[in-house]
């Protein structure tokens, strides 16, 4: 396959979507050969590109001019590539500079993006439909937002009417890029709890601020020193029955190509009676997958046991 070739598989992903999509080229869902490390999102004015492999010079300088070409006709005038093939990661601005302060808007709410956090901008796309889910779902409710991040989630409960979040996370900066979130949609006055806290030091805290109709669960899938994965999800899950209102709503979230949807659904069936699955929840525009998509995004019904209630 020659390197003209390989750059024109790109052509029908670079031009404006029709939609509202952010992840305008998604190499990780394997549906275009060659391209699999690369991903592009469109932040008007700026274009990013994600790099997860080491691609040859060649490759590389086609890539940048390929993209550099493409921003006028994209509404953008700066070009980040995005390193992640390296450690630390690496942020190229290839054209242009990072804007002093940007937000991205979806469904008419504006989240704060900060090009300096290095590896994530702030903002996941591909978590589209979970914010949906739940901005239908939170009218006055307590909600509990469990490994918030930049606390996306707190916005959307927000605009559905919850009557207050609690966001736990242990990342401060992240926290109060979430708190910048909050004012710009007008909800300055909300009840918003920030708990800068790791979360297996917090459960009597977080219970003190429960019960919950609502919890949101999205943790990293491997982050050493506070989350891996297959041994901490089942410590989690055993703890959401102190926490939950005895009807409510779950959102169980998880990012690990490795690990099927299967195998969540057994963890939550194991480890939190009285969860019912409600739906699977489908993929974002632009994220479309070869097979079984690395995020896997599970709704549950939530009914508390009677013999709960007897302990």
């Amino acid at each position: 396959m020659t390197l003209p070739l390989k750059i024109d598989l790109l052509d029908a992903a670079l031009v404006p979507p029709e939609d509202a999509r952010i992840r305008l080229f998604h190499g990780r869902g394997k549906t275009v050969p060659g391209w699999e490390g690369l991903s592009i999102d469109r932040y008007p004015p700026v274009l990013v590109a994600t790099l997860f492999d080491d691609y040859p010079p060649d490759v590389l300088a086609a890539l940048r001019q390929r993209l550099t070409d493409a921003l006028p006709a994209l509404a953008c005038d700066a070009l980040l590539l995005q390193h992640r093939q390296r450690r630390p990661v690496h942020n190229e601005w290839a054209v242009g500079q990072a804007p002093r302060s940007h937000w991205v808007e979806e469904d008419g709410l504006r989240y704060r993006l900060d090009f300096e956090r290095g590896q994530n901008l702030g903002f996941f796309a591909d978590m589209a439909p979970g914010r949906q889910w739940l901005r239908h779902r939170a009218a006055d409710a307590n909600v509990l937002n469990l490994f918030s991040f930049t606390c996306a989630f707190s916005v959307a409960a927000l605009a559905g009417g919850a009557r207050r979040v609690v966001n736990i996370d242990l990342s401060a900066p992240a926290l109060a890029l979430g708190r910048e979130s909050q004012c710009e949609n007008g909800f300055a006055d909300a009840a918003v709890h920030y708990l800068p806290h790791n979360i297996f030091r917090s459960w009597k805290k977080l219970h003190s601020l429960g019960r919950y109709e609502t919890i949101v669960v999205d943790p990293p899938s491997a982050q050493k020193g506070s989350f891996m994965v297959e041994k901490d999800y089942p410590t989690v899950l055993r703890r959401l029955s102190k926490l939950l209102a005895p009807r409510a709503s779950l959102l169980v979230c998880l990012n690990a190509p490795w690990l099927d949807r299967q195998w969540l659904q057994r963890q939550v069936a194991e480890h939190l009676p009285g969860a019912e699955l409600e739906a699977v929840l489908p993929g974002a525009p632009g994220f479309a997958e070869a097979g079984e998509p690395a995020l896997k995004v599970l709704a549950y019904r939530y009914r508390r046991p009677e013999h709960l209630d007897q302990d």
